[in-house]
């Protein structure tokens, strides 16, 4: 009854029994790559001292991460398209799972690396299938609202893994990593349980990059990505430091800075489940732009805020804007897509993200050595407001 009054907030609600078991491992992959990333933000204060490193140098714990989806997500999204989805879901997911749980027994901190790189590749088969199986599985307002769920239940998981990825970092630096082993379970559940979605089979290999080159220059489809690069500059830049910075700046532990993240999890699913509303009647463009505003502003103001948790209150707004932004420019993509070529278009929005995110990690590593992280936080602000006027500035009229 529970799952079924969820499933019918979001519009899910009459979804044949086949569909629903796809849909309940495509969000289970969705949720288990979120480990990825925001599960070990508030443990990386943690690995400093056992590795010796600076807190410059945690960046690279994210670079050689993000780093070789740049390369590898356009082979993986022909490789969906031309082959198939479940394999790719599956093993990726094993990969993953095994991989991130190596780490824990890293001797040093290039083996740190070296770990977290193929733990990447890993994500980088899995993350954009992710987007591609919603859109495969659902139509028209029910994809909208598929979205919303996928970015609900994600922001579901800021109540449990970053809590408890910094309780556990505090306990000792290896256990968050261990954690990874609960992923394993679910490619193997892809393996034999999820069917195959993709389009119609393409007889000309050459034909189908010719018509990717096309449509990623679709007017809206460029607003989609522009988006997207933006969205994970800002979430990388300003949530992969944001643990240290409370650390630093707020003299608490890592796990009270770990369940600060609650704050935007609210946040973004207070919005994200009214995604298919919002949408309703309105154009997803402009309100991606509306919503970048609020994260500007958002972001400008956690260095001037004097206490714990009105720095809460600023991370709650920015969930709000998050949980718009995410499904918004998702459903953009997958609408603007036919089924045939939407896995190398999302592969392809993936690697602009994984560029982003790297950039961004990179950039703010390096802005670390000459400045400080309150200034880094309300230059990336202001870095949100100007990227959205210009969007806004370029922004096609809608079209029928």
């Amino acid at each position: 009854m529970t799952t079924l009054s969820v499933a019918n907030v979001f519009g899910l609600g009459e979804l044949a029994a086949e569909k629903r078991r796809a849909l309940a491992i495509v969000y289970a992959s969705s949720m288990a790559l979120m480990m990825g990333v925001n599960f070990i933000q508030p443990a990386l204060p943690a690995l400093t001292a056992p590795f010796g490193v600076s807190d410059s140098e945690l960046a690279l714990i994210m670079t050689v991460y993000t780093g070789p989806a740049i390369f590898l997500s356009p082979i993986f999204g022909v490789v969906a398209d031309l082959y198939g989805r479940r394999l790719l879901l599956a093993w990726g997911l094993v990969l993953f799972g095994l991989s991130g749980a190596a780490i824990a027994f890293a001797p040093t901190f290039t083996w740190l690396l070296i770990l977290r790189g193929i733990q990447g590749i890993g994500f980088s088969a899995v993350i954009p299938l992710t987007i591609v199986l919603i859109g495969d599985l659902l139509d028209g307002d029910k994809e909208i609202g598929g979205q919303g769920l996928k970015v609900f239940l994600d922001r579901v998981g800021y109540f449990v893994l970053p809590p408890l990825g910094g309780a556990l970092a505090a306990i000792a630096w290896f256990w968050p990593f261990l954690v990874y082993l609960i992923v394993v379970p679910v490619g193997l559940a892809a393996l034999f349980w999820m069917p195959e979605t993709k389009g119609t089979d393409h007889d000309d290999s050459w034909k189908y990059l010719k018509d990717i080159a096309r449509l990623t220059r679709h007017p809206r489809l460029m607003v989609a990505f522009a988006a997207g690069f933006l969205r994970f500059f800002l979430d990388y830049g300003f949530l992969t430091y944001f643990p240290l910075f409370l650390v630093r700046t707020h003299n608490i532990s890592t796990a009270t800075a770990g369940m600060l993240y609650v704050f935007f999890a609210v946040g973004a699913m207070v919005t994200s489940s009214q995604a298919g509303r919002l949408a309703a009647g309105r154009d997803k463009a402009r309100l991606l732009f509306a919503s970048f505003v609020v994260s500007g502003v958002a972001l400008v103001a956690v260095p001037f805020l004097p206490g714990v948790w009105m720095v809460g209150g600023a991370l709650f707004f920015y969930g709000i804007a998050n949980g718009v932004i995410s499904p918004m420019q998702k459903s953009l993509m997958t609408q603007n897509a036919p089924a045939e070529l939407r896995g190398g278009i999302i592969s392809f929005d993936r690697l602009i993200q994984q560029v982003s995110k790297t950039v961004s990690t990179t950039v703010v590593g390096l802005l670390l050595v000459a400045t400080t992280l309150p200034t880094i936080f309300w230059m990336l602000g202001v870095t949100s407001l100007v990227s959205v006027l210009l969007m806004a500035v370029l922004l096609p009229k809608r079209s029928a």
